[in-house]
């Protein structure tokens, strides 16, 4: 099996593993909420993840951390939590990029209707967001929040995060970045970049599916109403009894990732490169968003002029070889990409594009073999295109 879908979903690293069975294993079974011994066992344990995701992305505190099910929450937690903070300072225009992930999106309904007024970002033909626009926006409307994806799931384009944080801050306008597809693949630290609110997701990067992280500047999280209420459990911020074992295995998995991590990157440019310049030689195959190492190392959009997008997934599927039609994230049935409408994509080419996405332990034969598959079926399923 050559799967190159790891955008999607990735395995769990080994320790990670260990800690996931440490913890399911017998007499490991106590609430954090309990006083006894066991309780206070697994309160430490969750402690210890926080320290653990805290310092993989330089965060002050590990009080910082709140813990959820995953990326979709934590950007739930971040928009939606914001909103009557918003309303209550008046400043209640709220700007997202054009190429957000659904749990961004498909927030804005909802936010409408809490009175927040949602206005979208404009991105040139690479994904970039649109900085003049951005200040523009600052400098005219009554802006509170802005939320921008810092490396996109389906073009891989990795947005210059600094220099939007910094005009953020500028015009006093809080900052959230979506880095489901950045930890883990690129350097972050929301100090050095000036984040007040940033999303993880766990199973990016060896952790289980279902576990995430949302971090908070200090001094934030006052203003942010919880979207789920019950027992008070993470300071009020996220009630319900806490998931112990992923959180350990979220933790040990932040701490995993970064171990000899430039090593690690460098192999993926290097797949990344040899990728791109293999399969731009088979005709009518392009590469979409930039080709060098400013966009992400483990992301690559690949459009198949004359071959439908599900068509292509599926006969690589008979091959062993996974990708994704666009994002996974979203639903099992493809549909039209609204990043890849943003972008200007030729419309030809919408219902053309699929996504290869590589982890640490990607090879090169993996690569060869899958550009090799794609060499011979193209001109075979393009005879038997529809037109």
């Amino acid at each position: 099996m050559i799967y190159l879908d790891h955008a999607a979903t990735t395995s769990i690293r080994p320790h990670v593993y260990e800690a996931l069975n440490y913890w399911y294993s017998s007499g490991k079974c106590g609430n954090p909420s309990s006083l006894h011994s066991a309780g206070r066992q697994a309160h430490q344990a969750i402690y210890q993840a926080r320290f653990d995701v805290s310092k993989l992305i330089g965060a002050d505190s590990p009080e910082e951390i709140i813990f959820t099910s995953g990326g979709s929450e934590s950007d739930n937690l971040a928009l939606t939590g914001m909103a009557s903070a918003l309303n209550a300072t008046n400043h209640n225009v709220m700007l997202v990029s054009q190429i957000e992930h659904h749990a961004i999106l498909n927030q804005c309904n909802l936010l409408t209707r809490l009175g927040i007024v949602v206005k979208p970002l404009s991105v040139d033909t690479y994904g970039q967001v649109d900085l003049f626009e951005l200040e523009k926006y600052l400098k005219e409307d009554n802006v509170g929040l802005v939320s921008v994806m810092w490396v996109n799931n389906e073009i891989g384009v990795i947005q210059d995060i600094k220099s939007i944080a910094d005009l953020c801050n500028c015009y006093g306008a809080v900052f959230h970045t979506d880095a489901v597809q950045a930890v883990g693949h690129i350097d972050v630290n929301v100090n050095a970049y000036g984040i007040d609110m940033l999303s993880i997701s766990g199973h990016k990067f060896g952790a289980p599916i279902g576990v995430g992280a949302l971090y908070v500047r200090g001094g934030l999280k006052k203003h942010i109403e919880p979207i789920i209420y019950g027992g008070g459990q993470q300071k009020g911020m996220r009630s319900g009894t806490e998931n112990v074992p992923a959180y350990a295995g979220l933790g040990v998995a932040a701490e995993e990732i970064y171990t000899d991590f430039d090593k690690k990157i460098a192999h993926m440019y290097e797949l990344r490169d040899h990728f791109i310049e293999s399969v731009q030689r088979i005709d009518g195959v392009s590469v979409n968003g930039r080709t060098d190492h400013t966009n992400a190392p483990h992301v690559v959009s690949v459009s198949v002029d004359g071959v439908r997008a599900e068509v292509m997934l599926h006969t690589l599927e008979d091959r062993q070889i996974y990708v994704s039609a666009g994002s996974a994230c979203s639903s099992n049935k493809p549909a039209i990409s609204s990043t890849l409408k943003s972008i200007g994509l030729k419309p030809s080419l919408l219902d053309s594009t699929i996504r290869f996405s590589f982890c640490v332990n990607t090879t090169q034969e993996e690569i060869d073999y899958a550009v090799s598959v794609m060499a011979e079926v193209i001109p075979m399923l393009r005879r038997y295109t529809r037109r």
